[in-house]
């Protein structure tokens, strides 16, 4: 596997490249330590996965993005560093732009702190080796839905991984804000981005927050999960619980399965792209209870690892792109079909 790494940050490049030319299955590239530079190497060296910095000369990173997924389109993992200062994060602009994931840089140069970031950069390369590279901006509605009686629902849920947090935007473009029924949603995010993934997310016309202790679900807000803690629900009260070992946080099993307790049928779950098998329990137990459940076509993943699991486990009940998850949730809550269509 070949990797590009587009970084201007001397510091950072040097234990980037350490970790990668350790790795015995990825091949590294020569660096790029600016932007166009980056483009230029993306364009004649084809690389299967490029590490992109966005604050970067000559060409930003949010321009060498689109400049790679225009003239040689493949999987963009940002390297973000902008944890700290989310007014000016632009992590969340380079999904639009085409990128697939994004994953911290480390805060420290100790070595415990190198090795956890090492773990996660392996992980996250080698995953993208998988994924599917799409085309922005692109929507069709191609089979006609049956609509459903209006207000069956009193809840939305909405369990994401990697390549969902514009999976997620678009989905809320092409619904009505603010929406009649409360919102939940569970993106695997890594720890420190969810205020600036629940900003990017308000530019859609909804009202979003990050989950907080005592929180309640609301119709009109769209509630996004916190990345340290699992999140589940009481009726409507959102609970922030600890970690558990060997899951996801947040997992969208937890969040599901507390909703097949408390709602039953009257609940509209979503599966979005990502890998692994988090959501497929909690949806089955959604669907056993006369829920709503719908995940998202493998065409149109970045990753079909999540939908997969949930489809081969009879979990699904729809399989829809996520044009059509608008379209359907329009149709929950008796909007028109005309309403708000994502570009």
């Amino acid at each position: 596997m070949r990797v590009l790494l587009v970084e201007d940050s001397r510091t950072v490049r040097s234990y980037v490249e350490a970790i990668l030319r350790d790795a015995g299955d990825i091949e590294l590239l020569p660096s790029a330590i600016d932007g166009a530079t980056g483009v230029a190497l993306a364009i004649e060296r084809r690389p299967d996965v490029i590490l992109m910095d966005l604050e970067l000369p000559v060409l930003d990173g949010i321009g060498a993005i689109r400049e790679i997924m225009a003239a040689a389109p493949c999987p963009i993992v940002v390297l973000s560093g902008q944890l700290e200062e989310p007014a000016r994060d632009r992590t969340f602009e380079s999904f639009q732009a085409g990128a697939a994931d994004v994953l911290a840089k480390p805060r420290g140069l100790g070595d415990e702190e190198i090795e956890r970031f090492g773990e996660r950069l392996l992980r996250v390369v080698r995953v993208m080796r998988g994924a599917r590279v799409l085309r922005r901006g692109v929507a069709s509605f191609r089979r006609s839905l049956t609509p459903m009686p209006a207000r069956l629902a009193d809840v939305v849920l909405i369990g994401a991984s990697t390549g969902g947090p514009l999976v997620v935007r678009r989905i809320l473009e092409g619904i009505p804000a603010p929406y009649p029924l409360p919102i939940v949603i569970c993106q695997h995010i890594v720890p420190g981005f969810e205020h600036g993934f629940a900003a990017w997310l308000e530019a859609t016309g909804h009202r979003v927050t990050v989950v907080g202790p005592g929180d309640k679900v609301q119709a009109g807000i769209v509630h996004v999960a916190r990345a340290d803690r699992q999140l589940a629900l009481r009726g409507r009260e959102l609970l922030l619980l600890p970690r558990e070992e060997g899951r996801p946080a947040p997992s969208a099993d937890v969040l599901f399965e507390s909703a097949s307790a408390w709602f039953g049928a009257r609940c509209v779950a979503l599966l979005l792209t990502g890998m692994g098998e988090d959501g497929k329990r909690g949806m089955l137990a959604l669907r056993q209870k006369g829920a709503l459940t719908v995940t998202q076509t493998a065409q149109t993943c970045v990753i079909d690892g999540m939908p997969a699991a949930a489809r081969a486990a009879g979990a699904s009940q729809r399989d829809l792109s996520p044009a059509e998850m608008c379209e359907l949730l329009r149709e929950v809550v008796g909007a028109p079909a005309s309403a708000r269509k994502p570009a």
